[in-house]
């Protein structure tokens, strides 16, 4: 003897989908929310007055393109398959939203990379503004192998001081954000043969700009690099932009021209 139906058994039999038309649906709604959804929470997130377009026509045209494609493979995996809607909604919407992932990460690093490339251009049309040269990094056959590595135990390279202004660009950026490896740079001040005659010039030099400038002290470092030993500004290497930014604020405070010379290690 078949067992009564209860009211519930008959509800849930009716909330299954098997319609085409109706697949495709549900398979394009579930694209649109993944593809536009997280644009739209970064609108009503966004509090910076400059006014940002964060869906455009052509962004709003390639996603319904995609959700038209979305709901059309949808349709063809589930031809006339019962289904209940919201099952076929949460598998749908995996897919896309992994792609808009994706998509988003690769126009961001290409965003980046292009604002990079327009921040070293200004950087280097600043230099020759300034008369700031920019030189690339400077070693020799001595340094290389077990006596490079002992020169390091000898004598502590600039980039490994733990000073706060080492630190500030790096802290200033998101942990988690992509970023672009950049070649960071010295601003050296003057340079020496020996170690000695460079600790010498580094105190002249501070001497010096504190009677130029009392109220604004700049510290110095010693760093070896290739054949010479280099007086720079304390705060280890730079990322290219932020080293001109201090080299020009040297140039203008302390009236002594730096020059940029590229770290064979930070």
């Amino acid at each position: 003897m078949t067992p009564p139906r209860s009211a519930g058994d008959s509800a849930s039999r009716e909330v299954l989908v098997s319609a085409p038309t109706l697949k495709f649906a549900i398979g394009a709604i579930a694209s649109l929310c993944a593809v536009l959804i997280p644009r739209l929470l970064a609108a009503l997130a966004q509090r910076d007055p400059v006014s940002v377009t964060f869906i455009t026509p052509e962004f709003a045209g390639l996603a319904a393109a995609f959700s038209g494609l979305v709901g059309l493979v949808v349709t063809i995996l589930e031809w006339r398959v019962p289904r209940a809607p919201f099952d076929t909604f949460m598998t749908t919407l995996g897919v896309p939203a992994i792609l808009a992932g994706a998509l988003s990460a690769n126009q961001n690093a290409g965003a980046l990379q292009e604002k990079t490339q327009k921040a070293n251009e200004l950087v280097d049309a600043l230099s020759k503004e300034t008369g700031i040269a920019i030189e690339s990094p400077k070693t020799s056959p001595t340094d290389t192998g077990r006596q490079g590595a002992w020169a390091d135990v000898l004598i502590r390279p600039v980039y490994a001081a733990n000073d706060d202004a080492a630190l500030r660009s790096a802290e200033a950026q998101p942990p988690f954000a992509i970023r672009v490896n950049q070649p960071r740079y010295l601003i050296v001040l003057d340079r020496a043969a020996t170690q000695q005659d460079a600790e010498t010039k580094a105190s002249q030099l501070t001497q010096r700009f504190a009677a130029v400038a009392p109220g604004q002290p700049l510290s110095t470092q010693v760093q070896r690099q290739g054949a010479e030993f280099l007086v720079v500004v304390a705060g280890g290497a730079r990322i290219k932009a932020d080293a001109i930014l201090e080299a020009v604020r040297v140039k203008n405070t302390y009236h002594l021209t730096p020059t940029l010379v590229q770290a064979t290690t930070y």
